[in-house]
């Protein structure tokens, strides 16, 4: 039997930043000691096994494509979330049929309440309730680095400008605006929430876009 001195959390196929985000994330809920180990596949997570003992695994939507109900037969005592960028039903409903307990959202909606979220997870399969702290925030974003929230507002600051960049060079009949626009209202989506999620912080002149002008976007705001 293998010997469990500590909790054990896996993420799977979650990027560095991102990983390093959920990381923070999982340490103001769970008491130490804890072992946070990254992955990038299911099958990753399944040789991990052999010798550890898993508690909790967070993956992704692309690492749940590859059926997370293989760790249930595993590992019957660990807990599964899924986790997705937005707060849709669809999204949350796959997750689900990949065998997640429970989904956790990245940008959540005003009333989501991802502490309770995890003690249902650990409380529906292995019952250990008692690894969480007794008090701790319930947002990604109250628990993500400063500079992590930075960076992410950079990234969607690219993706927004070069969205309307596009859009511009776009005939409104051409059969890739639709597909333009839609990445246009999920950047400006995500930033809203991002924003909405934020610690408040003091007010600072804006920073100029990393993406090239066009006297096109100009005339269309």
């Amino acid at each position: 039997m293998i010997r469990h001195t500590s909790t054990s959390v896996v993420l799977i196929g979650l990027h560095p930043p991102l990983a390093e985000t959920l990381e923070a994330w999982v340490r103001t809920h769970i008491a130490e000691p804890l072992d946070v180990t990254s992955v990038q596949t299911v099958p990753d997570a399944l040789a991990y096994l052999r010798s550890h003992r898993i508690d909790l695994v967070l993956a992704d939507e692309t690492a749940a494509r590859h059926e997370l109900r293989t760790i249930h037969t595993v590992s019957p005592d660990t807990a599964i979330i899924g986790v997705v960028m937005k707060p849709e039903d669809s999204a949350r409903l796959q997750m689900l049929r990949h065998g997640a307990h429970e989904v956790l959202c990245l940008l959540p909606s005003a009333d989501t309440d991802q502490s309770r979220m995890l003690q249902q997870a650990l409380a529906r399969v292995n019952g250990r309730t008692d690894i969480l702290k007794e008090s701790s925030p319930h947002t990604i974003c109250e628990a993500a680095p400063l500079h992590l929230i930075h960076d992410m507002n950079n990234l969607l600051t690219s993706i927004n400008g070069f969205a309307d960049l596009l859009l511009a060079q776009l005939q409104p009949d051409h059969p890739a605006r639709t597909g333009a626009e839609q990445i246009r209202l999920a950047g400006k989506r995500a930033t809203a929430l991002l924003k909405s999620h934020t610690p408040s912080a003091p007010a600072a002149p804006p920073q100029s876009p990393s993406y090239p002008t066009s006297p096109v976007i100009a005339q269309a705001a």
